[in-house]
C-alpha cells in the first residue's frame, strides 16, 4: 500500500535510537517506529496545549496504522521525523510521518495513522471540539 505523503509539514522532532529500541537484527524495531510516531505526536500537540487524554476535552484513539519501511536505523543514529494533519471526518483525522535517518540521510519509513476523538464517559467516538478547531492544529 502506498501512502500519500503530504506537499507540506506542519511540524518536526528528532529522536536517538536507543538500545532498547533495537530488535535482534540490531536494528530500530518495527513496533519503535510507532512509538516514535507516537512520540512525534505528543510533542507536535503539546504546542497547542493538548495532549492524547485531553484532546479539547475528549481522548484520542488510534483507529489503525500503515507503514511503508524503507530504510534501517541503529543504535546512535538521529530520526528527523516530519508530521502532518488531514482531517477526514467529524471526530477523524490522519497523522502522516516522515522519518529520515538524519545520521546517514536515508528514508527510513513512510507512516499514516488515524486517530478518532473518542469520549470514554459515553463509550463512543465524538465530533472534534470548537476548541480543537479553533486551536488551528489543522492549519
Amino acid at each position: 500500500m502506498k501512502i500519500e505523503m503530504p506537499k507540506e509539514w506542519a511540524f518536526e522532532t528528532t529522536i536517538e535510537v536507543r538500545a532498547s529500541d533495537l530488535n535482534y537484527g540490531n536494528h530500530l524495531a518495527n513496533q519503535q517506529f510507532l512509538a516514535f510516531a507516537q512520540e512525534a505526536r505528543i510533542r507536535f500537540f503539546a504546542q497547542y496545549g493538548f495532549t492524547e487524554l485531553d484532546f479539547g476535552g475528549l481522548s484520542l484513539i488510534q483507529a489503525d496504522a500503515a507503514i511503508t519501511f524503507k530504510g534501517e536505523g541503529h543504535l546512535g543514529d538521529i530520526v528527523h521525523i516530519s508530521l502532518a494533519l488531514e482531517l477526514t471526518g467529524g471526530s477523524s483525522f490522519n497523522v502522516f510521518y516522515k522519518f529520515i535517518n538524519q545520521t546517514k540521510n536515508k528514508l527510513m519509513a513512510e507512516i499514516r495513522t488515524a486517530l478518532v476523538c473518542y469520549d470514554y464517559k459515553f463509550g463512543k467516538p465524538a465530533a472534534l471540539s470548537e476548541e480543537v478547531h479553533n486551536s488551528n492544529i489543522f492549519g
